[in-house]
């Protein structure tokens, strides 16, 4: 009885610790997926809520690759796709896009905004 009281102590203790835990926001959606967004020292991370089924046109290599996506867009304009490689990145007053050698990924009508405003880039203008 002691053991069952012991672990239902334990158990329910954390129990307060485990509902404090925010869940990630996908608040952006570019090329029919929804999108996380991280801020960091290099730029932005947006990172697809579920996993993405993608063609690859690579001639006879040609393939589907899926799984979650991440794309970086750095301060200095750069971008990287885990799948579609380096490109470059802009904004406008529609939006932001990530251009590279054989796609896009545009975010139509949605800005790119940090929890801490000192976070925010400037530059990259379309």
């Amino acid at each position: 009885m002691r053991y069952v009281l012991a672990t239902l102590t334990v158990v329910l203790g954390a129990a307060p610790a485990l509902a404090d835990a925010e869940p990630e926001e996908f608040r952006y959606v570019g090329d029919n997926h929804k999108w996380s967004l991280v801020c960091n020292s290099s730029g932005y991370q947006l990172k697809s809520q579920y996993p993405v089924a993608r063609f690859v046109e690579a001639g006879v290599n040609s393939k589907v690759v899926e799984g979650i996506e991440t794309l970086d867009l750095g301060k200095t304009c750069d971008a990287l796709h885990n799948v579609l490689g380096k490109g470059k990145w802009c904004w406008a007053n529609g939006g932001f896009r990530a251009e590279f050698e054989n796609s896009s990924i545009g975010f139509p009508r949605q800005e790119l905004t940090c929890p801490d405003p000192k976070d925010d880039k400037e530059g990259c203008g379309c």
